[in-house]
């Protein structure tokens, strides 16, 4: 599909469900995607894969940034970038709990939501009469398939190590 047919829009849903499926790897498409127009727009000397990469890192600023973007089109919601962080290194932190409560750490993408709801509002202002893309690219669909692999050797793993 031709992408200019369709907005930035990314539906929260569909975040989600690429986040749970990938294991967390979809942040990093994400994050790239986010720095990057961020970088075209104020013009800035970054490495948006780098700052992808090193996310845990860099979500305040780009927190700080997709809040005032969105309320540069009238966002009223007023997060805090710092508890969006935050939160966001406690589910981190948490990968370290023994099995299978490391499981939590999954819920990462919860605090991301804010970013993502603050960069829609920006695209739908921006881009109103785009209709969001609520399918899945073929690549999406690859991924989603890997993260079930993995999701299902995981629940094998859980499965024969209760056995022992």
């Amino acid at each position: 599909m031709n992408q200019a047919k369709f907005s930035n829009v990314i539906p929260i849903w569909k975040f989600c469900t690429l986040y749970i499926f990938t294991w967390g790897i979809y942040q990093l498409a994400w994050a790239h995607k986010q720095w990057k127009f961020i970088k075209e727009r104020d013009n800035l000397n970054i490495s948006p894969w780098l700052r992808s990469c090193f996310l845990p890192f860099y979500l305040y600023s780009l927190c700080q940034k997709s809040i005032a973007l969105a309320e540069e089109q009238g966002y009223r919601s007023k997060p805090s970038p710092f508890q969006v962080t935050l939160v966001y290194w406690i589910f981190v932190v948490l990968t370290r709990l023994p099995d299978p409560l490391w499981l939590i750490s999954l819920f990462t993408f919860l605090p991301l939501l804010t970013v993502v709801k603050a960069f829609n509002y920006y695209w739908t202002q921006q881009q109103p009469n785009l209709p969001t893309n609520e399918s899945f690219t073929g690549r999406e669909i690859a991924w989603i398939m890997f993260g079930a692999i993995l999701w299902l050797l995981i629940i094998i793993g859980f499965l024969a190590s209760s056995e022992v």
